[in-house]
């Protein structure tokens, strides 16, 4: 797992996400490091007959500085293009990372999402820098047991992350991942700019693990 010290300055992670033998997806990680600092870059794409009918193509940025041995929020922005269509948002963080600013464009389509409360607001961290408290917390203490209030712009959640137990997995295909693992699992709680019309019922849902 990544280990973010003062002499790790950077490091690049190249992806393939497949489906089958079918390569659908590609991302790129980027990551920038110093003791205080922590700089991420994510480009991903979609490949092959799901990039010829979708077509998607985004890139997410993280900036998150460490206060207390904890990693917290700076700056967010997520820039994609699917089906042509172009999104983008970004946020800052203020007031020792308490409140936020942001702006999406497009804004949020209140006919079709649910709004985003400016009072479930605080507090807040973005996707990136909550995946890399867990990291972090696994490398330390081989356990992923952590709640987050979430926000990348557009949607407001609270995620749930618990540790399930340890197991061992085998390379089904060339340049996977062969030994022992820690399973963790989440439950996503949606409190705003999720969809108004939907099939998805949070409230039946169960820890899924990771």
């Amino acid at each position: 797992l990544f280990n973010f010290s003062a002499s790790s300055k950077q490091k690049n992670y190249y992806y393939e996400v497949q489906f089958g033998n079918l390569i659908v997806g590609k991302a790129e990680v980027f990551f920038r490091s110093t003791s205080q600092n922590l700089n991420i870059d994510i480009k991903s794409q979609t490949a092959g007959i799901l990039d010829a009918l979708y077509g998607y193509n985004g890139v997410l940025k993280s900036s998150s500085i460490k206060n207390k041995g904890t990693w917290l929020p700076n700056k967010f922005s997520a820039d994609g293009v699917f089906e042509k269509k172009k999104r983008t948002t970004d946020i800052t963080w203020f007031n020792d990372h308490k409140t936020v600013s942001y702006v999406n464009v497009p804004t949020i389509d209140l006919k079709k999402h649910h709004e985003v409360q400016k009072s479930s607001l605080i507090n807040v961290i973005d996707p990136i820098t909550a995946f890399m408290r867990v990291i972090e917390k696994i490398n330390e203490e081989n356990t992923c047991d952590q709640n987050f209030k979430v926000f990348d712009g557009r949607r407001r959640y609270d995620l749930k992350i618990k540790t399930i137990g340890n197991s061992t997995i085998d390379n089904d295909r060339p340049k996977s991942y062969k030994g022992n693992v820690l399973i963790c699992g989440l439950r996503v709680f949606p409190i705003g700019g999720h969809r108004l019309k939907t099939k998805w019922k949070p409230s039946e849902d169960k820890i899924s693990d990771i």
